[in-house]
Parts: structure tokens; C-alpha cells; sequence
């Protein structure tokens, strides 16, 4: 059996993030998100597989307007008419969905949960357990059912394997147990960025985001197309998103007008340029004269004459000083009051608060692991506008 597993394709998410920043941006990402879909099922298509495999979050929240439920029907129809049919779970961002809100799915297209975990299809048994709550923080593991003697046996799940770094432990599920099951196959979601891990004949393998979102999923882009024979499962990676993030490092430290940042900009961003896909950047710019106001608006300036990449965002870092000022006395200050204590738990604090209040995606980047950057970028910008006043 050869089959495509895709996950995390999270149709309809707002992209508020870079929307925020970049209009344009943002609304090449909504459109991205659905054209690596589109990719997707005109792969499953002209490779002629046996089955489209999806493990959770195909929407990004469980209430996704009618077009975008409309667009997923109108998908996975093309791949039933191709005589394909589809195996799909709910994640943590779906996990209310109701997939027959808007009609019968079809006999081809297989909703695996805990009253129907099983299907089979071509003499290969399908299992799947769907999120039936947003949160849900014990293994799906025990509930998944036995393996199918003299088959061959594939699991869908969406989960943070064994609490994987940088991802709240949805599902944790050990990956010792998991691939002591006794399936042949897991196809994994939840966790963006793509990985496979092998136990004898055992593969589990996580696609990865199949068009990343925003620059912590630089990794991302990518579906899986697996072969189950006699031996090892064995998997060939395809790109699918064509929207990539990079990041472009600039030293303007030297550059003593406004007609020398303006070559440099042009310079670095034309260098990002790819014939076969859109790429946001981010830049990370070193200098002690210009704010990041003042060079977001050159950027864009910059980007009205270069074809396919966009402006994610401006970060400044001003180069090593001299610690021999006041201004540079009371960076010093600031920056020992960063480590203490009651201020380390009030920044939290004041994290979580915003964490409550802004919508989901946002939060995303405002994550504990990301608050020294934060501090460390506020920190930044003090500097410059202290050291641009101490040359006024």
C-alpha cells in the first residue's frame, strides 16, 4: 500500500500575526494554506496512491465558516473521484468539529473516533482516536485498538509524543509505547516541524505543517508519501507549501545615509528571491542609528520593486558600545533588572495576561520561551534611542 499523510494543514486560520504586520502577507498566507492543500490532493491524485491519510487540525478551530468547510469537501472529493479514499482524526485546534454539520462526507471519506476507530481498507486496517475536547493531557495510547492479526495495521494520532520541547503535552503518549503497539505504521500530527523515528519494521512519522505559517515553522512544508510492502514502511518527502520564512542578517553599522541602507535592503532582499515560491523575511538588522520604525518603512520602500517576497518583520540589535556613558550605565541597570527575580515573575505574569486576551495565533509567538527576546528586543531599541539622542 502506498499512501499520503499530511497533518496540521490548519484551513482558516486568520494568520492575525502577520496580518497585523503586513496586510499582504497575511492574505498570501490564508491562500498559501489552501494551495499546498490543493498540491496535496493533486499529488495523492497523480501518484495514484491508495489512501490520503490526515492526522488533525485539517481546520484551524472547531467552528470554520461554510467556504472553507466547502473547500475541504470539494478536496477531498477529487480524491474519492480519483478512487481514493480518505482516513482523517480530529486535532486539539478541531477537536468540536462536527464533520457532518454540512452534509454526509461521503463513503470514501473515513472520520476515525471513538465510536468508529477502525476501517478497512484494501486488506490494510486503519485505526484513529479524534480529540473530543480542546485539551486533552493523558496518552490516547490505551484506548487505541489491538492490531488486526495477518494485516497490516496503520495508526493515526495527533499528539506531542513524549511532550515534545516547545509544544503544550497534548496527547503525550510515550514513543516506546507507541511503537510497541504493534502497528506497522503511525502517521503523526501536532508537532509542525516534519521527523520520522524507526523501531525494527515500526515507522511513526510526523509530515510536518504542510505550509508554515509564521517563521517559527521555517521547517515546515513538506507531506509524507509512504510504501507498507513485505519490509520496512519506507518514506519519500514532497514539498508542498510554497510560501517559505527566511531570515536576512544586515550590518548597517557603517552605512551614513539614507541612499547606502536603501542599496543594502535592496541587496539583501533580492538575494531572497526564489523562482518557485514566495518568501517572507525577516530582518535582523545591526546598527546604532536607525529604529526599527524607520527601517520597516525603507523595507517596504525596497519590496514595492522586488517580485515574491514580503516583509514578516524588522529586528534591530545595536552593535557592542562602549560602557563608559550614562546611556550605556543605565542599559547596564536594565539589564541586571531583567535577571532579578520579582521582575522574571512579573514579565510572566503580564505574558499571560496578553496570552488570555489576544486571539490564539498571536499567542503562539508569546510563548515563556520567547519572553527573554521580547525583553531582549525592548532592550535594543532603549539603546538606540538613547545613543541616537547622546549624538543629537
Amino acid at each position: 500500500m502506498r499512501l499520503l499523510a499530511s497533518a496540521d494543514i490548519h484551513l482558516g486560520s486568520p494568520i492575525r500575526s502577520a496580518a497585523m504586520r503586513n496586510p499582504e502577507l497575511g492574505d498570501r498566507l490564508k491562500q498559501a494554506t489552501r494551495n499546498a492543500f490543493i498540491r496535496t490532493v493533486d499529488l495523492a491524485i497523480s501518484e495514484s496512491v491508495d489512501a490520503l491519510v490526515l492526522a488533525g487540525d485539517i481546520f484551524d478551530k472547531d467552528q470554520p465558516d461554510l467556504k472553507t468547510c466547502a473547500f475541504l469537501l470539494a478536496q477531498l472529493t477529487r480524491a474519492a473521484d480519483a478512487n481514493i479514499p480518505t482516513m482523517l482524526i480530529r486535532g486539539n485546534h478541531d477537536a468540536l468539529l462536527d464533520h457532518g454539520a454540512h452534509g454526509d462526507l461521503g463513503p470514501m471519506i473515513h472520520l476515525l473516533h471513538k465510536g468508529s476507530p477502525s476501517v478497512e481498507i484494501r486488506d490494510v486496517w486503519f485505526h484513529g482516536l479524534s480529540f473530543d475536547a480542546a485539551h486533552v493531557s493523558k496518552s490516547f495510547l490505551p484506548d487505541y485498538p489491538a492490531p488486526v492479526q495477518g494485516r497490516k495495521n496503520i495508526g493515526l494520532m495527533h499528539t506531542s509524543l513524549d511532550g515534545s520541547p516547545g509544544h503544550d503535552p497534548y496527547a503525550p503518549c510515550s514513543e516506546k509505547d507507541l511503537m510497541a503497539h504493534g502497528y506497522d505504521l503511525w502517521c503523526l500530527g501536532h508537532i509542525h516541524a516534519p521527523f520520522e523515528h524507526t523501531s525494527d519494521s515500526v515507522l511513526a512519522v510526523m509530515p510536518g505543517i504542510p505550509q508554515p505559517r509564521h517563521f517559527g515553522e521555517r521547517t515546515g512544508g513538506t507531506v509524507a508519501l509512504v510504501e507498507l510492502g513485505d519490509d520496512a514502511p519506507t518514506i519519500e518527502r514532497y514539498e508542498v507549501g510554497k510560501l517559505a520564512f527566511a531570515e536576512c542578517p544586515l550590518d548597517l553599522n557603517e552605512c551614513s545615509d539614507v541612499p547606502e541602507v536603501l542599496r543594502e535592503l535592496r541587496t539583501g532582499l533580492q538575494g531572497l528571491q526564489h523562482p518557485e515560491h514566495d518568501t517572507a523575511v525577516r530582518l535582523r538588522v545591526t546598527t546604532g542609528h536607525h529604529t526599527t520604525e524607520e527601517l520597516t518603512s525603507l523595507a517596504d520602500e525596497v519590496l514595492e520593486n522586488i517580485d515574491r517576497v514580503f516583509l514578516d518583520k524588522v529586528k534591530v540589535a545595536p552593535p557592542e558600545l562602549k560602557d563608559n556613558s550614562k546611556a550605556d550605565d543605565l542599559v547596564r541597570l536594565m539589564r541586571e533588572e531583567l535577571n532579578e527575580p520579582g521582575f522574571q515573575l512579573a514579565s510572566k505574569q503580564a505574558l499571560e495576561e496578553l496570552r488570555t486576551a489576544l486571539p490564539r495565533e498571536i499567542t503562539d509567538e508569546l510563548t515563556e520561551k520567547a519572553l527573554d527576546a521580547l525583553l531582549e528586543e525592548a532592550i535594543n531599541e532603549v539603546t538606540l534611542s538613547l545613543h541616537a539622542g547622546a549624538a543629537e
